[in-house]
């Protein structure tokens, strides 16, 4: 189903508008993990975004030349060993903007060349040409930024493309790498979410051949800090679904530390994640049987007794739990009542 997102002003925070993590947002995390997963996406600084008022750690510059020297060293030191790659030019294109924004608001167009030549002379001319292109992109995207919202996925995508073409030339494929990676990923993941015929087994050597295919020696990195990520959007494909719950709870255990094993995760995560399968598994056994009895007390009394007999329920079954479940099923919701998200609960 096409989702709409905001459009970002930035080259990268375009990038970041159609990627891979464009995904609903609830996200599971790895059981007593320590920190979360990183992103599926690239983070972007806006260069549109409003000026941030300093950090209570920041230096106090004798003047606005030290301040700019400072800006210089740490862009060299950040983006001279890859600046002749043309994303990481974007990139550092955007930390200018953001920086002049940030300092100079006024006037903060007219201060642009002389940082390029300060930062790096050599390529001062070609990034004053991308700069003035990435105004220009830039420009389009805030003039049509409604319209572009309005438009399904596909062709939101396609105007996207069209305008960087005419924007960067074929420099645009190399700019946007990152987002046709992902993209691709993205589709094969859609496309074996509407798969019934494979075997979960099959669809996940599908995706990590795509993922291999797009990443080539970089892959198993990728797999590896995007490991959580991936287990999830895998396991919440409706095909994958489909499957995990046609299974005995012994055999989905196992096929689903075999997708997380698949996915980069080591044996003490896999281990943990096992052990939560193994809770969640005996929660909804109770839940289905709670259901079961309900169900039963609904059809036999009524009134009073009926309560009185579902708050006797509720409390032999869940425990300390019980008048949640309660607050639930007044508000509407069933906690067992419905399909499980194997993976979630």
């Amino acid at each position: 189903m096409a989702k709409k997102f905001p459009i970002v002003l930035g080259a990268s925070a375009a990038i970041a508008a159609l990627a891979f993590l464009l995904w609903p947002d609830n996200k599971v995390t790895e059981p007593s993990a320590p920190t979360a997963t990183p992103a599926l996406t690239e983070v972007a600084t806006n260069p549109e975004a409003e000026t941030k008022a300093p950090s209570p750690n920041q230096p106090r510059w004798s003047s606005d030349e030290e301040r700019d020297a400072f800006f210089v060293a740490d862009m060299q030191g950040r983006f001279a060993p890859h600046i002749h790659i043309q994303h990481a030019q974007i990139r550092f294109l955007e930390q200018l903007i953001s920086y002049l924004r940030q300092h100079y608001p006024d006037d903060w167009r007219s201060r642009v060349a002389a940082l390029l030549n300060a930062s790096f002379p050599g390529l001062a001319a070609e990034l004053q040409n991308k700069f003035d292109a990435l105004e220009r992109y830039n420009e389009w995207l805030l003039a049509d930024r409604k319209q572009l919202q309005a438009m399904p996925a596909d062709e939101r995508r396609a105007a996207l493309w069209d305008k960087r073409y005419a924007a960067f030339g074929e420099d645009a494929d190399i700019i946007w790498a990152a987002e046709i990676r992902n993209q691709n990923i993205s589709d094969a993941l859609q496309s074996l979410g509407n798969n019934s015929d494979s075997s979960v087994q099959e669809k996940l050597t599908a995706l990590v051949t795509t993922i291999e295919q797009n990443y080539g020696d970089r892959a198993d990195d990728f797999i590896q800090s995007r490991q959580t990520e991936l287990v999830n959007k895998f396991v919440e494909l409706p095909s994958v679904q489909s499957s995990l719950n046609a299974m005995p709870a012994t055999e989905r255990r196992s096929e689903m530390r075999a997708i997380r094993q698949t996915l980069g995760m080591d044996e003490a995560a896999l281990d943990r994640w096992e052990r939560l399968d193994t809770q969640r598994d005996q929660s909804w056994s109770a839940g289905q049987d709670y259901m079961q009895q309900r169900e039963q007390i609904v059809a036999r009394y009524e009134g009073n007794r009926q309560q009185r007999e579902l708050e006797a329920l509720q409390q032999n079954v869940f425990g300390e739990e019980a008048e949640m479940i309660r607050r639930e099923e007044a508000a509407g919701f069933f906690r067992y009542g419905g399909q499980r998200r194997i993976g979630r609960e």
